[in-house]
């Protein structure tokens, strides 16, 4: 018989979308057990049915299938063998006769079904059971799509529920929160991964005149998930200098860090002085820089933008690219305080301590 082409087809038994009619996988050459008409490959673990013939797209998603159709058949299978090529179940009654068989077709990653007894002999598969395959990661693939809406409020106490009322099985607390972690970490990544995403490294930096009797400057710098703060005796290069030591003693040197102030000339010497390695993040910034660079040769500022200031410019740059250009989180903190500021510096202080938290 000629191999036949490619193509989707409908089956009784399934939804176009999960399954797909072919002739040759991963060979030169048709394989011959596609040319029954049975053969289907299915890539999604909702597939319950189970019957000799049926393919499955890799060993991963025939286990999780297995899975599947031991909890809505309420027993529990061992692992005879598994391998690469090959998969084989048994019933944990070892006086049992249902058995489960597939292999990999030509050495892929597909498996077909060449072996199903499902018929129990045991007499205790329904009276002695502890659903072992139901499993923190089974459940959790179970409940993704109800986890999808991160304003829906889906409780471990919810998917107990579920479990019960879909598969008749009693799981704990434990297994069901467990689930939940694995779900949300599939669906959202690992929480402490997600850190890697954020922009680079921004600190915002300002500072406010205080209008107590001895005056003084409230100065902060903002991160996306801290603040610092202190008052000096005004906007100079010292003071400002200090407050940038301080800061850095205790958020460090970051990479790829970037500083966004008002362009006060105290706070850009300061910064270039304690953090030499934080350069120009603005519009204004880099076009004061480029004029310097006119003045002292033209040519060199036209090698530059020949040269493509996203090579070399953060402006510009097409990756990691923070997006706080304004010292609005700063003035937003001024703003706070306006009334706290006519306070005495201790009672003052204590204003600012409050807001943040401390």
């Amino acid at each position: 018989m000629p191999p036949r082409s490619g193509k989707r087809r409908c089956d009784s038994n399934f939804d176009t979308d999960d399954t797909l009619a072919i002739d040759s996988v991963n060979s030169s050459k048709p394989i011959e057990v596609f040319e029954l008409d049975t053969d289907l490959i299915i890539s999604k673990t909702n597939q319950r049915e189970v019957m000799v013939g049926r393919v499955y797209k890799d060993k991963a998603t025939l286990k999780q299938v297995m899975e599947y159709y031991a909890i809505s058949e309420k027993f529990q299978f061992r692992v005879d063998r598994s391998n690469a090529i090959s998969y084989t179940l048994l019933c944990m009654s070892e006086d049992c006769e249902w058995r489960f068989k597939a292999s990999s077709i030509n050495k892929s990653q597909m498996f077909k079904v060449i072996e199903f007894n499902n018929k129990h002999t045991c007499p205790l598969k329904d009276k002695v059971y502890e659903q072992r395959q139901a499993s923190s990661s089974l459940i959790g693939g179970m409940i993704r799509s109800k986890l999808t809406n991160h304003k829906r409020k889906y409780t471990p106490k919810d998917i107990i529920n579920d479990v019960k009322s879909d598969f008749g099985i009693d799981v704990s607390y434990m297994l069901a929160w467990r689930a939940k972690e694995k779900a949300m970490n599939f669906l959202r990544g690992e929480p402490t991964n997600s850190y890697n995403k954020l922009p680079r490294p921004i600190v915002v930096v300002d500072g406010s005149h205080l209008k107590s009797a001895y005056t003084g400057t409230f100065v902060s710098a903002s991160t996306l998930n801290c603040a610092a703060y202190g008052v000096i005796d005004s906007e100079n290069d010292v003071a400002w200098s200090w407050f940038f030591e301080q800061f850095k003693e205790a958020y460090g040197e970051r990479k790829n860090m970037c500083i966004v102030s008002d362009r006060n000339e105290s706070i850009i010497k300061s910064v270039s002085r304690v953090y030499p390695m934080a350069k120009a993040c603005t519009q204004a910034e880099f076009d004061s820089l480029m004029e310097k660079v006119e003045k002292v040769n033209i040519r060199v500022k036209e090698y530059l933008k020949l040269a493509g200031c996203e090579k070399w410019a953060r402006l510009y740059a097409l990756v990691n690219k923070g997006w706080t250009m304004t010292s609005n989180i700063a003035e937003s903190i001024n703003a706070a305080l306006v009334s706290a500021r006519e306070l005495p510096i201790y009672d003052f202080l204590e204003e600012v301590r409050k807001m943040f938290g401390c």
